[in-house]
């Protein structure tokens, strides 16, 4: 080795050292079937649990294609894209069928997105509209869950008078899910590098989930009596919770216009995944 390169390596190790995560080192990551996926901190650093997610998604997305009678692509809303991993992943399986809208409220993290976007999907682009280019496959946008509506009683009245499209088929996210409790638990490598807003929910990890929840009738309205479902990743506590909450049938499900399905265990046999209906 020569002398800049030595330096360089002892560079490296020494940031390992600090604990900081393999892929803010790299700079890159595999997911899914992207190999190379640009990572930046402090967008979450992509995990193998989340690939299941992804696989549950695709899998609904291949039954729904089966008979597709639509003159349209099927819509996707991924809500905090971070990296942009499980977005881009779905996009890259279907280029010609899907239209996914990513949001996200780090302006970092929707620059990554769309940069990583360009990088996967550009050789589709002719699957969508040309003027449009990758934007017609997968676009990140910056925005809350919250502020994602066209309610025009939005407090805000710049977000009130800006009109976004809707009539989506399925919802995904990996919100901030984490309990703050749980916090103090996690790894050095994870809690002093990885965003503080993307990991943790709340007093018990729910509220980025709440705000989904009530945004999804508004999200997959449609004339289609098609079921609309949303998929999340969760904290293993939350598929009780939400059971809890969104019995099919309860007021509170009647109320929010949202009904539980089931819940899914990781690789772990933890329950990580939940599925949702639009009722």
């Amino acid at each position: 080795l020569s002398k800049d390169e030595r330096d360089a390596y002892i560079s490296l190790l020494e940031r390992r050292m600090q604990h900081e995560p393999l892929q803010y080192i790299i700079g890159k990551w595999d997911f899914h079937f992207l190999t190379g996926l640009k990572i930046k901190k402090p967008m979450l650093c992509p995990r193998p649990e989340t690939e299941e997610l992804v696989e549950l998604v695709l899998a609904e997305v291949g039954n729904l294609l089966r008979d597709w009678k639509e003159k349209r692509k099927m819509r996707i809303l991924d809500v905090g894209c971070g990296t942009g991993a499980i977005g881009i992943a779905i996009a890259n399986k279907y280029p010609a069928a899907v239209q996914v809208v990513a949001l996200d409220v780090l302006p970092e993290a929707v620059d990554l997105s769309n940069e990583n976007a360009e990088q996967f999907l550009s050789r589709y682009s002719a699957h969508g509209d040309s003027k449009l280019g990758v934007k017609s496959i997968y676009e990140a946008m910056l925005c809350s869950a919250t502020h994602f509506t066209n309610n025009t009683t939005n407090t805000s009245r710049d977000l009130s008078k800006k009109k976004y499209k809707m009539n989506f088929d399925i919802v995904v996210s990996n919100p901030p899910y984490i309990p703050l409790k749980d916090m103090i638990d996690l790894s050095s490598d994870v809690v002093e590098y990885e965003s503080y807003e993307a990991l943790c929910g709340g007093e018990d990890g729910l509220n980025v989930i709440r705000d989904i929840v009530h945004r999804l009738p508004e999200w997959t309205f449609s004339s289609s009596s098609r079921a609309k479902h949303c998929w999340m990743e969760v904290d293993e506590s939350h598929p009780r919770h939400l059971a809890r909450w969104l019995s099919p049938g309860s007021v509170e499900a009647r109320r929010c216009g949202v009904e539980y399905v089931e819940s899914y265990t990781d690789f772990c046999g933890r329950d990580r995944f939940v599925k949702l209906r639009v009722s």
